[in-house]
């Protein structure tokens, strides 16, 4: 596995938990493309830093507190399947989230070029083309 594309996930990861916005976003490259799940409220596609930090920003404003641990790291030629466990609190409505899901991330240069996001790991695997 890249090591250095292993760092970006975990420096990723840890600037998503601060809420750190700025930080985040010097991980992508400039023209990325980001995409969700149909299941998440503005699933995107979002195109460059400028749609991702703006739902980058609304989705943390969302959340009194949001956390995510990386529970497994596979990579698929220049892209790294990252399962994540979610956990967080709705600001002002109190809704709990407790949820694990598989993310995507397409790297080229040392940043990531295309972030989608899967329900389960075996969507995300079969999209790298991989199988359980």
């Amino acid at each position: 596995m890249s090591p250095e594309n292993v760092e970006i996930v975990a420096r990723l990861v840890d600037a998503w938990n601060q809420a750190n916005v700025e930080a985040m976003l010097g991980f992508f490259d400039p023209e990325c493309e980001v995409i969700f799940s149909p299941e998440v409220p503005e699933p995107g596609p979002f195109h460059g830093h400028t749609e991702l930090r703006e739902w980058a920003e609304g989705f943390l404003a969302a959340w009194e507190s949001h956390h995510a641990e990386v529970v497994e790291l596979i990579e698929a030629d220049h892209s790294i399947v990252a399962i994540l466990h979610l956990i967080g609190r709705g600001s002002g409505s109190g809704i709990e989230m407790d949820e694990t899901d598989a993310h995507v991330l397409t790297f080229s240069d040392g940043k990531v070029t295309r972030w989608r996001n899967f329900s389960d790991r075996s969507e995300a695997l079969e999209a790298v083309g991989l199988s359980e």
